[in-house]
């Protein structure tokens, strides 16, 4: 039986296959499931794993090569299944009300597939099996995005954000094979311990960076940032989940899996501080200048993701204190406030500043306007709210470093949090609070929507209410057991942290003002268009690249393959530290071996240069042949008949299939494509003969059959070794080509035309009865 954290990751992936084959209507119902499922098994687990609990779930892999795909469940695991879960319930139940008969079964399959990856990441133990499910998170989160493929602003993003996220997986893959190298182990459980020994190694910098590098693109760090405003073509609940609640939180989240083995790194804080720091300014600012609420709000997601990378590199030295409590701040507010602008969009029918500014959305909506209200109000990291003791969290722990870098950081700070006060301003008097219009004169006559689409959100910012006015009650479900709370408060005293939240609100009114009287036209960001140009550029080179490896036909393809082929083996034969070639004589006498090799050089010389069809296929069996007197000097007699049957009976086939076919004519290729394939095929051959004689005469460092003939016959009770690993050993891999054979011959015969029935004349038949006088 699996065990029950091998379970929570596979429900999300059940429920994924079963939809698809449900109705649309059922397919939504259905996937309520998964996350019911998720939250009735965690909930239970969390006080346990709360107060400093763990499980470790061993599952081996590949033990020769060190690699297992072990899971742990500790108080960061099971804090994240629990935010995926219970927003995913949410955006399950509010995308049924939302999209309605628009929710395809595919729709609600990848969002379930996103969510069991998400699952996957966070209980994962070892680093290879966590980069599985990052990269399953990539492909699902882009299906979701360009769900809609007939809007190209949908494949836009989803390229974008493939492209990007996807790079960053490849340095992440790097980061880990050299971790795991430096480390001797892939397991995280087992990094920390290890924590000293790893730093003391000077090439941990490398991998270090290179870890980074893939959470950095995944959480949409400067300079990655751009992809994720471009992604807000998806559905609102899809924004809301990916690129709020869960699939951003991907990188932070292994950030903090990174922090227990890198904390005491010199390159940990100073990177993470820096980048996350410029990635709340820069960001801010593309969020005080945008126009599309959902443009607005995936800038401000960018921005307080940089806070939390922030926070990761001064964990380092100030602790982790408040470290749940900000990802749940920020996961929530703004997963509602994405769900509250779908809303919005579907009563108003846009999403655009400029034209909701027009009218008085207040009076006609007040409850979504103080649902946006207390959404903004967090955002800005207004008093009484839970945004507010998040962001002096941040200004607590940059007090702390008196420095000239931690002024400068401590500056940018404020800077970041004046812009957070100004779009948060932007967003909710802006839109709500424009000019009275009498009804006989609005533009936007009142929908009627589904309750859900306020419910879902106001349940998602309950907890702001409860954090900013009782944050103690809310912090003890957060915080272990043995953390003391004293420091949760909603006032303390007059302080620098006071003085400081008074001057970034200060400072985010007066910049919200003057956004109001120098307001520009609406338009892309710099970062934008630039972010767009890469994009271009890339696709431009992956075209370039697939024609050239790809047009040209059948000499193409295989020229490409042969030469990387080639490429690969050369490269690991100079690797041998004894050469490539040796001078160890090998086999049979060479006299004896000579009429052979004399059979299949004249063999082979003869199929090139033959003139018909008929000889090429006589003098290739004619080396085939010469093979299989290889193996008589060698004593093989099983590889001898084996060899004789093959080449007899595709020597028959060939014969009968190329009777039929006319005589080939002159070669139509010019002369440089002709010249160019023969270099291809002299340069492989001769890599080829020299791998072959390098295999001979280099004596095997550790015989790969050793073990093959010591196991063939106690396990398998066979004496003939190569039969015992075709049939037994390897009988998998014998099943699988056996069944690539026949459905290619399938596919032969079905591609065969099909004689047409004669045309039926004269008298007689019913051909003649029906045919008009």
């Amino acid at each position: 039986m699996l065990p029950t954290l091998a379970w929570t990751i596979a429900i999300p992936f059940l429920g994924a296959a079963l939809v698809l084959f449900l109705s649309p209507r059922w397919a939504g119902r259905v996937a309520l499931l998964p996350p019911v499922l998720l939250l009735f098994i965690m909930l239970p687990r969390w006080p346990e794993v709360s107060a400093g609990g763990s499980t470790t779930v061993p599952i081996a892999w590949l033990p020769s090569l060190g690699i297992t795909a072990n899971l742990r469940l500790d108080r960061l695991g099971a804090f994240f299944v629990l935010l995926v879960a219970g927003v995913g319930l949410g955006v399950v139940q509010y995308s049924r009300a939302y999209l309605g008969s628009k929710g395809k079964p595919a729709y609600w399959a990848a969002l379930l597939a996103f969510m069991g990856a998400m699952i996957g990441i966070v209980l994962s133990d070892s680093l290879v099996l966590l980069y599985v499910f990052w990269e399953l998170t990539t492909i699902a989160s882009a299906l979701l995005i360009g769900m809609d493929f007939t809007d190209p602003e949908a494949r836009s993003g989803a390229i974008r954000a493939f492209l990007v996220t996807g790079g960053g997986g490849l340095a992440m893959l790097a980061g880990v094979a050299l971790l795991g190298q430096l480390a001797g182990t892939y397991n995280l459980s087992e990094l920390a311990p290890r924590a000293g020994e790893i730093v003391a190694n000077p090439a941990h910098v490398a991998a270090l960076l290179l870890l980074l590098a893939g959470a950095f693109a995944k959480s949409a760090q400067f300079p990655f940032h751009f992809w994720l405003p471009g992604a807000m073509a998806a559905p609102a609940p899809v924004s809301a989940y990916l690129h709020s609640a869960t699939m951003v939180k991907g990188g932070i989240f292994f950030m903090g899996r990174l922090l227990p083995v890198f904390h005491a790194s010199p390159a940990w804080r100073p990177v993470l501080v820096a980048v996350g720091l410029t990635t709340f300014v820069v960001a801010g600012w593309d969020a005080v200048r945008a126009w599309d609420l959902k443009k607005l709000l995936a800038y401000s997601t960018v921005a307080y993701l940089g806070v939390l990378t922030a926070l990761y590199g001064l964990y380092a030295t100030a602790g982790t204190r408040g470290e749940l409590l900000n990802i749940a701040n920020h996961a929530l507010y703004k997963s509602a406030l994405f769900l509250l602008v779908g809303w919005m969009e579907k009563v108003t029918g846009t999403r655009d500043l400029s034209i909701l500014k027009e009218e008085h959305w207040f009076r006609r909506e007040p409850v979504a306007g103080v649902l946006i209200g207390f959404g903004a109000a967090a955002m800005a990291g207004f008093p009484f709210v839970l945004g507010f003791i998040s962001k002096e969290i941040l200004y607590e722990a940059l007090l702390a470093d008196r420095s000239p870098a931690g002024v400068v950081a401590l500056a940018a700070a404020v800077v970041g949090g004046a812009f957070a006060v100004a779009y948060a301003l932007k967003l909710f008097v802006s839109s709500f609070w424009g000019p009275e219009i009498p009804p006989e004169d609005r533009g936007h006559p009142r929908r009627q929507l589904s309750p859900w689409l306020l419910v879902v959100p106001l349940l998602l910012l309950a907890p702001q209410v409860i954090g900013g006015v009782a944050p103690g009650r809310l912090g003890s479900l957060l915080a272990p057991g043995s953390e003391r709370l004293g420091w949760l408060a909603v006032w303390h005293h007059v302080d620098a942290l006071f003085a400081l939240s008074l001057l970034t609100i200060a400072l985010g009114v007066i910049g919200y003002l003057l956004w109001r009287r120098l307001a520009e036209p609406p338009g892309e960001p710099e970062t934008q268009v630039l972010s767009d140009r890469i994009s271009g550029a890339v696709l431009r080179l992956s075209g370039w690249a697939g024609r050239a490896a790809q047009a040209g036909g059948l000499p193409r393809h295989l020229a490409v393959m042969l030469l990387f082929a080639a490429a690969a083996s050369c490269a690991a034969a100079v690797a041998l530290d004894d050469g490539p070639l040796g001078t160890r004589t090998w086999g049979p006498d060479l006299g004896i071996a000579c009429l052979p090799a004399l059979m299949i050089v004249a063999g082979a010389a003869l199929t090139l240069f033959g003139r018909s069809r008929i000889a090429r296929i006589v003098t290739m069996a004619v080396a085939g042949y010469g093979v299989a007197v290889f193996y008589i000097l060698f004593r093989a007699p099983d590889l001898v008949l084996t060899q004789i049957l093959v080449e007899t009976v595709s020597l028959i086939l060939l014969l009968l299939v190329f009777r039929r076919l006319p005589r080939p004519g002159a070669d139509a290729r010019p002369r440089r494509a002709r010249v160019a394939h023969a270099a291809v095929a002299g340069a492989v051959a001769a890599l080829a003969a020299a791998l072959a004689w390098s295999t001979g005469v280099n004596p095997p460092r550790a015989p790969a059959g050793a073990e093959q003939l010591a196991l063939s016959l106690p396990e398998a009770r066979g004496r003939n070794a190569v039969n015992v690993i075709l049939v037994d050993f390897r009988g998998a891999d014998t099943l699988g080509e056996i069944t690539v054979l026949a459905v290619a011959a399938l596919g032969v015969a079905a591609l065969r035309p099909r004689r047409q029935p004669a045309a039926t004349s004269g008298h007689g038949g019913a051909g003649s009865c029906d045919r008009p006088s």
